[in-house]
């Protein structure tokens, strides 16, 4: 009889431990997750209640990364398959990324870069200052960088590498007598390789003799090549004053004077074209080529100053007024300074 007892004592033992066992299979229990530190990221799903298992996914904020579980869940495995057993809650942890930046100089004693480099926080702003060396000039930024901003305002979104590209120059120093002649650059400091076009010009009544340090000495215009520090003058030469030269008479057509210079010779005189009723049509002077230099006043005085910019035959030429029944009168002096 008491072995009867002992039997259904255990068979409902039994039963309601089976029962316990099949309710807690269809049980659920609430979830809630959050994010270390504040806005670092998101965990997906967020919160809810959940029987069986659940699987979280953990997605970085811009700048950030995944570093690890913690509260009821630990390790750094992602996504995480967690057993809804029990009420959980769990935490995403998340690390700012950082990112290493190497700045550099393209040339060794080109200039300095500050700040220097060294490893920063992901989204962080840094403003890097390019100060060249005596001698040098900042060209531009390279690598990583770009333009000649300076200083430069740079995102660390990736690793970087920024290069301050500098430039040698040289110092170019022009003289010459500003009485006789003037020279179109008066120097400066300038990139190496670079190519300076200077012209002289002569004053009145001088004319152009030769370059000192010029790429070539002996051509008007000329070059300097800015490969070191460079003087160059320019030397001119006073010209011989010839005896002066009239010409005067009547045209009913065009009247001509032509006048043989040399490059850089000069010539200086007076156009005069008497007030007869009817001036004339026309008078000016023509260069070598055919093309005016100088119009003249078709009455009355004009007096010109003309350097011959090639050599050949320069004319001073007067048209008459063809409606003029006694023609045109003019009357030309001039005087021609040489080379000696």
């Amino acid at each position: 009889m008491w072995n009867r007892k002992i039997l259904l004592m255990l068979s409902a033992t039994i039963i309601i431990c089976l029962a316990l066992t099949f309710s807690s299979c269809f049980s659920t229990h609430p979830l809630s997750t959050s994010v270390v530190p504040s806005g670092s990221g998101t965990i997906s799903p967020s919160s809810g209640s959940f029987h069986g298992t659940v699987t979280l996914v953990a997605t970085p904020a811009q700048y950030y990364e995944f570093s690890g579980w913690a509260g009821a869940a630990s390790g750094n495995t992602n996504p995480l398959t967690v057993t809804m057993n029990s009420d959980k809650q769990i935490v995403a942890q998340f690390t700012k990324i950082q990112y290493p930046v190497q700045v550099a100089s393209n040339i060794p004693n080109g200039g300095t870069v500050s700040p220097g480099s060294g490893t920063y926080e992901a989204g962080t702003t840094i403003t890097i200052n390019a100060t060249p060396a005596n001698g040098y000039r900042f060209l531009n930024w390279g690598t990583d960088a770009t333009g000649n901003t300076n200083p430069l305002n740079m995102v660390i979104n990736a690793k970087k590498v920024i290069t301050a590209n500098f430039i040698k120059q040289y110092t170019l120093s022009v003289s010459t007598d500003p009485n006789a002649g003037i020279v179109s650059q008066n120097g400066g400091n300038f990139d190496a390789g670079t190519t300076i076009n200077l012209t002289a010009t002569p004053v009145f009544p001088y004319a152009f003799e030769n370059w000192t340090g010029a790429d070539d000495n002996n051509i008007n215009p000329t070059t300097v090549t800015m490969n070191a520090d460079k003087s160059v003058s320019a030397s001119f030469v006073p010209l011989k004053k010839q005896p002066p030269v009239q010409n005067s008479g009547n045209t009913y057509r065009t009247a001509t004077i032509s006048i043989n210079l040399n490059k850089y010779e000069w010539v200086q005189g007076t156009v005069n074209l008497p007030d007869t009723g009817l001036p004339a049509h026309a008078a000016y002077i023509q260069g070598p080529d055919g093309n005016k230099i100088k119009d003249f006043t078709t009455v009355g005085t004009d007096s010109f100053q003309i350097m011959a910019s090639v050599s050949g035959t320069y004319t001073i030429d007067i048209e008459a007024n063809f409606m003029s029944s006694w023609g045109t009168n003019y009357n030309v002096t001039y005087t021609v300074y040489v080379q000696q």
